[in-house]
């Protein structure tokens, strides 16, 4: 039973931050990272939970089954260990994908990009950036937002671009060339209304496809 219903007043976040400290547990950080998004106030966690010490006490509660929402807490844990663990669990969704994609620690990309549950074009991001393709990292990411903002999952964005590009895995993301980016970012902002629907390019035979990605490949052992 709620608060509300309890007919008992309502904590202040400050209250909240003081109970979870006094006895740190799972629960009560999931209220209080809760409380503190509807006030918009979601960046003073990392140092509430700096205040927590070991990490191994954060990291504990990392468990098989977590919640999404915790791991969207845990994801603003300001040591970077927390972070690639949070990275690597089976649970993460979009929301923690687009966070830790522009972690400055290698060590929770890498653990974000080797997660089979991470969005397939963040991971395509992820290998760019590996890549030094700055600039696709930054056009995969913007794909990702803008699909989000259009309300579509992860595979439909996948699907979109394959659709538009031909490339059907996130391990050739990277690989696209930038028009073949723009064109998809083109479609995208259709979608949302800020734009017309580019006309789409006439799709290539598989056996040309193939061939010339074989023969990109030969060039480059040769190099």
């Amino acid at each position: 039973m709620d608060p509300i219903q309890k007919g008992l007043p309502l904590q202040t976040t400050e209250e909240m931050e003081s109970t979870f400290l006094a006895t740190p547990s799972s629960e009560g950080l999931v209220a209080l990272y809760q409380a503190l998004k509807a006030d918009f106030n979601e960046l003073q966690l990392a140092s509430i939970l700096d205040k927590i010490r070991p990490i191994q006490h954060r990291i504990t509660w990392i468990q098989a089954d977590a919640s999404t929402v915790l791991l969207q807490a845990l994801a603003r844990d300001p040591h970077p260990h927390v972070r690639k663990v949070v990275a690597a669990h089976a649970a993460i969704d979009d929301e923690v994908c687009f966070r830790l994609s522009e972690d400055q620690q290698t060590s929770v990309r890498l653990a974000l990009r080797k997660n089979p549950k991470c969005h397939p074009v963040i991971r395509g991001a992820l290998m760019a950036v590996e890549k030094r393709k700055t600039t696709m990292s930054e056009l995969l990411t913007e794909m990702c937002w803008q699909a989000k903002r259009a309300e579509m999952k992860a595979a439909e964005l996948m699907e979109l671009v394959t659709d538009w590009t031909g490339v059907e895995e996130a391990a050739d993301l990277a690989d696209l060339s930038l028009e073949q980016a723009n064109l998809v970012l083109q479609v995208l902002s259709a979608k949302l209304g800020k734009g017309k629907m580019p006309r789409k390019p006439r799709k290539k035979s598989k056996a040309k496809a193939k061939a010339k990605k074989k023969k990109k490949k030969k060039t480059a052992r040769k190099r």
